[in-house]
């Protein structure tokens, strides 16, 4: 799913930059694999890029997703420093995506924004009254 949608998106609208390299330099990487990995991190819950980077190198779902690249930590943190709102604007995308095939469902949610303190002696809370 997540190399269907990407490659449906045209990141040159939502903001993604590819970046030149010098004439001797190695190209970059694609700005749509390292969205993929990243989406893919974000949705197994895999936040570090180190781990990401781990993931590259071991997990065959993200070798096959990436085409066998395997980016370093390093290069995946600077994709997200330097691309952030085009990433939120990847992620729009995505929930009207949902919400055309109609994948949410009509439920409310509420939040409770209440604060309690989490110490709980006896000369906290009790009184004699």
């Amino acid at each position: 799913m997540i190399e269907v949608f990407i490659d449906e998106l045209d990141l040159g609208v939502l903001g993604f930059t590819r970046f030149k390299p010098a004439a001797t330099g190695r190209p970059a990487y694609d700005p749509a694999t390292l969205l993929k990995l990243y989406l893919y991190g974000y949705l197994n819950r895999v936040p570090s890029s180190r781990r990401l980077e781990r993931e590259a190198q071991r997990n065959i779902e993200v070798m096959w997703l990436t085409g066998r690249l395997a980016p370093d930590h390093k290069t995946i943190a600077n994709f997200r420093r330097d691309n952030g709102p085009a990433i939120q604007a990847a992620c729009r995308q995505f929930v009207v995506l949902c919400r055309d095939l109609q994948l949410f469902a009509g439920a409310t949610v509420a939040l409770d924004g209440s604060k309690f303190k989490a110490v709980n002696n006896r000369d906290r809370n009790y009184t004699v009254a």
